[in-house]
């Protein structure tokens, strides 16, 4: 997947809300060995890509006649608009390691009948070469009952992924439900005492 920039010659915040007004999301691409450039590139073409790949998308950039492979480092949405202020993109080669923290969803969690599934790890840190970053990981949680835990050494791993999170770590757990307690609609309820009303009964 490509993505078409063109080269940022105006800085600072007027600069930037133009920008962002025109479409067009401010960028600065980094990496090892690799001089730090600010780039504008199209805020519809870059949310299709978070849609499609997710937060860890490895795509191409395009810009001033050269094509460069990269992965989103970080983006920053606003708080109250439907829009992304700016982005982080790190330059890559094919065969660097990154680390990446990959999404974790769980499976037939609706089968569990009694007891409540609980998700620790909502993401798994993992270490891989960018060909082979997958987009989630799944646990099927079908069967488990009150008591049950899973752990990393549960996850399907691809042979070309290391997982950096210790092997017997709990990441799933399934807990009795809390029991409400019973509120008796006759009980009688003491009232508040009023201050200074014992010391008025007193005089």
């Amino acid at each position: 997947m490509n993505l078409k920039a063109q080269l940022r010659t105006e800085t600072g915040s007027s600069a930037s809300r133009k920008a962002r007004r025109e479409g067009l999301i401010p960028v600065s691409m980094y990496g090892k060995e690799f001089e730090t450039i600010s780039l504008l590139i199209d805020r519809r073409e870059f949310e299709t890509i978070l849609r499609q790949e997710g937060a860890n998308a490895v795509f191409n950039v395009e810009f001033d006649g050269k094509t460069q492979q990269v992965w989103i480092k970080d983006f920053t949405p606003a708080a109250l608009e439907d829009v992304i202020y700016d982005v982080d993109l790190e330059a890559i080669s094919a065969d660097q390691k990154l680390e990446v923290e990959v999404p974790l969803h769980l499976v037939n969690e609706e089968e569990v009948k009694v007891g409540i599934v609980e998700l620790i790890e909502q993401v798994i840190l993992v270490e891989t070469t960018p060909a082979n970053i997958p987009s989630s990981f799944e646990l099927d949680v079908k069967g488990l009952e009150i008591g049950d835990v899973l752990t990393v050494a549960d996850l399907t791993v691809p042979a070309e992924v290391e997982v950096l999170l210790e092997s017997d770590q709990t990441i799933v757990t399934v807990s009795a439900p809390v029991e409400e307690e019973e509120v008796d609609p006759d009980a009688e309820v003491a009232e508040p005492e009023v201050i200074g009303e014992k010391a008025d009964d007193e005089e």
